[in-house]
């Protein structure tokens, strides 16, 4: 972005030095002034882009700078108009016209200007300078301006980075909490799948550990973290909680990704809720992914309550945020709870963000 700033404020520049510039001092008498004033005319040139360039470089950017440079780009400003102002008292002199039918006289002399004369060369001069602090200054506002601009979305994206990081830092825990809960209890009752259950939490902290920094992973692998984590979940449960888990993808879309351990909140907030001990139960969780549009579909009867009213908590928070965050207005999260069900869904279109 910034290298594309710097490319037009490149061709502006060239702009105004080899189109602008030219042209204004063309519709003045220059080839007039050139004959008898070659010295004085180089210098007004020159000095016209000098202004340009330190106006637009120096005195602009220092009005956003703190007060000893604003200080220092008002002196440069009244430089600027002092010498402009001598520049102006400038007399020039033209080459003396000879009369048709009047016969040479050796080397013509010099005519000095007339007063009328002297205040129309006066008036261009300052009308050049004028012309040429008010581009350059408007030039100058509009880079500060773009520069500003940049520096607040990086701000912004820095700490959207910041906001995702500390997110990700509060699921991880709350999610490595559970699954060593139900590690303990399963040791705990001497259950025979133990040792599976060991290996497949060793696999879910392998992927945690290699895809915490990704900013996004590969939605098939991601699909793959979460079956682990229902299958390991399923060592705690008895006959009475039944957990249905499909995942699809139609493969019409490519290396389609999402942000890595973002879905668990709900599969978790799915599995934390809706377990019996007593009472037959369904745990509906379905993974979709069809023409590079994601969808999950969780259902669950509410067996466990909570003890505040509303027991989305800050797993389901986060996520959103996150979501918000990464995908904008690019995603839906519908949330339908009763006090005997909750359902969620939730669509990506992961077409629009392909890293």
């Amino acid at each position: 972005m910034l290298i594309t700033g710097k490319k037009v404020q490149l061709w502006i520049d060239l702009f105004f030095c080899l189109v602008l510039l030219p042209v204004m001092i063309y519709l003045l008498p220059i080839e007039r002034w050139f004959e008898s004033n070659t010295l004085f005319v180089c210098l007004l040139v020159a000095w016209l882009y000098i202004i340009y360039f330190v106006n637009r470089v120096f005195t602009i950017p220092s009005l956003f700078k703190d007060r000893k440079r604003l200080i220092c780009a008002v002196l440069v400003v009244i430089a600027m108009i002092g010498i402009t102002y001598l520049l102006s008292q400038y007399k020039m002199e033209f080459q003396f016209q000879r009369q048709p039918g009047q016969p040479p006289a050796g080397r013509p002399p010099q005519s000095a200007i007339s007063p009328i004369k002297f205040r129309m060369h006066q008036q261009a001069v300052w009308f050049l300078f004028v012309i040429v602090m008010t581009f350059s200054s408007a030039i100058g506002l509009l880079g500060q301006l773009y520069r500003l601009r940049a520096r607040r979305q990086e701000l912004e994206a820095a700490k959207n980075k910041a906001e995702l990081s500390l997110y990700k830092a509060q699921i991880d825990p709350h999610f490595l909490f559970n699954t060593l809960n139900t590690l303990y209890s399963m040791v705990v009752t001497q259950n025979p799948k133990t040792e599976d259950a060991f290996m497949q939490f060793i696999d879910i902290t392998r992927y945690i550990y290699n895809n915490a920094n990704q900013d996004y992973v590969d939605i098939d692998s991601e699909a793959h973290y979460l079956q682990q984590y229902i299958d390991l979940q399923r060592n705690r449960l008895n006959e009475h909680t039944k957990v249905n888990f499909n995942y699809s993808n139609d493969g019409k879309h490519h290396s389609l990704n999402i942000a890595p351990m973002l879905l668990i909140t709900f599969v978790e907030n799915a599995l934390k809720y809706g377990v019996s001990t007593s009472i037959d139960t369904n745990i509906d969780i379905n993974m979709q992914v069809s023409d590079g549009v994601f969808s999950l579909t969780t259902s669950n009867p509410i067996r466990i309550k909570s003890k505040d009213e509303n027991h989305v908590g800050i797993g389901l928070e986060n996520s959103r945020k996150r979501l918000d965050l990464i995908y904008g207005k690019d995603y839906n999260l519908d949330i339908n709870e009763t006090e005997d069900q909750f359902d969620l869904t939730l669509t990506i279109n992961l077409k629009h963000h392909k890293p």
